[in-house]
């Protein structure tokens, strides 16, 4: 029954859509069949698993899933480059396995920030699917839907006066690499609430320590980002201070994690930095925040 309640999970995830930027640029690891000898040559393992007909192939009923529970805090709640919380509780549900030849994802997170006069609770429902398509390129298609406890601009901020929406989402197409130590990848992306298009490249090298430390399951994984939002509409469906919030910024987006995995037990702790150019007032005069943030972070996961 647990297998059946997965694909049916990660059948949902397919259909959703957002991106959460801390998935992006990793690798397929289910589903996924030999690469292509050759670095022109398309794989097909997708079509022909879509062509078997089978129900249970295709969803990956009888195949091995990667779940996780986990709760993470921050000392800063920072989201695409911007300040949207104080120090930030987050509780995590996330499933990987093979899903249609490839690599189904589906994650449910809350994003609690403990400041909750200031700020919005953020639940977000969101999952997509990878795939190894040539020897040296992976896709990864998806999406979320995010659901606020106030009305936010952007990526979570609250700011009276400007309007802003409970309910948003995206849809995004990401080219990545496995093949490149350095992950390197590079997303579109586009928020039909805001009527907002994203850019996002960057980097996900992982180092594995095992070998240097003796420690088997240690490793550092870092990230390095760097976006570009414009927005038509930054503060949704509602006109404020006589027409529609137009805000474009750019944003650069750094994390480096000390994680350790040991049987069924997932840890981490880190550091990241974000800036961005997007100004620190809104069009009302208000206070957006910091452009400049550093915070340390930790968590404990649970894999299933």
């Amino acid at each position: 029954m647990k297998k059946y309640a997965l694909a049916l999970i990660a059948a949902c995830a397919f259909s959703t859509l957002g991106a959460r930027i801390t998935d992006l640029g990793t690798s397929p690891e289910y589903g996924i069949s030999d690469d292509p000898q050759n670095w022109y040559e398309i794989n097909a393992h997708t079509w022909e698993v879509f062509a078997s007909m089978d129900g249970v192939k295709m969803l990956g009923i009888d195949a091995d899933h990667y779940t996780t529970v986990s709760a993470e805090c921050y000392s800063t709640g920072v989201i695409e480059g911007r300040k949207v919380g104080d120090f930030t509780a987050v509780g995590s549900f996330k499933d990987r396995g093979e899903f249609f030849g490839g690599d189904g994802y589906f994650e449910l997170v809350y994003f609690a920030p403990t400041n909750m006069d200031k700020y919005a609770q953020q639940i977000d429902v969101f999952g997509g699917w990878k795939y190894n398509v040539t020897k040296y390129v992976d896709i990864d298609i998806g999406g979320n839907i995010i659901y606020s406890t106030k009305p936010v601009q952007g990526p979570g901020l609250v700011i009276d006066g400007m309007g802003g929406q409970t309910l948003r989402g995206d849809i995004y197409v990401c080219l990545s690499s496995r093949k490149v130590y350095v992950s390197p990848f590079a997303l579109i992306g586009y928020d039909p609430t805001y009527d907002e298009m994203k850019v996002i490249g960057g980097f996900t090298p992982s180092l594995d320590l095992s070998e240097i430390t003796s420690i088997k399951g240690l490793s550092i994984q870092t990230s390095l980002i760097a976006g570009y939002m414009r927005a038509q509409r930054f503060s949704g469906s509602e006109i404020s201070t006589g027409g529609y919030w137009r805000c474009s910024y750019s944003y650069i987006q750094t994390e480096a994690n000390l994680v350790y995995v040991y049987k069924s037990l997932r840890t981490f702790v880190g550091v990241g930095w974000a800036i961005h150019d997007g100004g620190r007032t809104a069009p009302n005069g208000a206070d957006m925040g910091s452009d400049n943030n550093v915070w340390a972070g930790g968590g404990i996961g649970w894999i299933f």
